[in-house]
């Protein structure tokens, strides 16, 4: 009955909102949330410029609520991920939480090194270096322990699909 006198009146209810998005709504709009209209008072409210309704592509089922207009918006931010099946869209997500956890880590510690087996080259290169000016057991074990290295940036060459053996000499010779 309330929500149809609301209606009424022009004021947008959303109803059936996850318990964990309730925090997230409330830092983006900056309101606090209130667990009876007694409770509502104006220091408590946000507030937006447009809330509505959009239907997305793909069937009347796919509707999302859209805010703009936010005057404080925060530090938030919606990103939307749509797939074909479950699988894609679990993959999708597991992608934007590693690169997240990138630019947090990027964030904190401010820097970062060379992918790709970039390091490995690195380090193989200089301990093959190194081996050579020692004798012994002590020169042939980091020898091959500088070889041994070598098999990450092949591996991942040979994962991305490229030559691999290309790669590694390449990189082999820049260093």
């Amino acid at each position: 009955m309330s929500l149809h006198f609301l209606a009424k009146l022009g004021i947008m209810v959303i109803t059936d909102i996850e318990r964990n998005e309730v925090d997230f709504i409330a830092r983006t709009i900056g309101l606090t949330p209130v667990a009876h209209v007694d409770q509502m008072t104006p220091d408590k409210l946000g507030s937006a410029r447009s809330v509505q309704e959009v239907s997305m592509p793909g069937g009347n089922s796919n509707r999302v609520v859209k805010v703009t207009g936010i005057e404080n918006p925060g530090r938030t931010m919606t990103m939307l991920i749509r797939g074909s099946n479950k699988l894609v869209l679990d993959e999708a997500e597991r992608s934007v939480h590693d690169a997240l956890c990138v630019l947090r880590s990027l964030v904190k510690e401010r820097y970062m090194i060379a992918g790709g087996g970039a390091p490995e080259t690195e380090l193989a290169l200089r301990l093959m270096e190194w081996s050579n000016k020692q004798t012994g057991m002590l020169g042939y074990c980091a020898k091959a322990f500088a070889e041994a290295l070598e098999i990450i940036p092949f591996t991942l060459s040979e994962n991305a699909g490229l030559n691999a053996m290309r790669m590694v000499s390449r990189s082999l010779t820049l260093t």
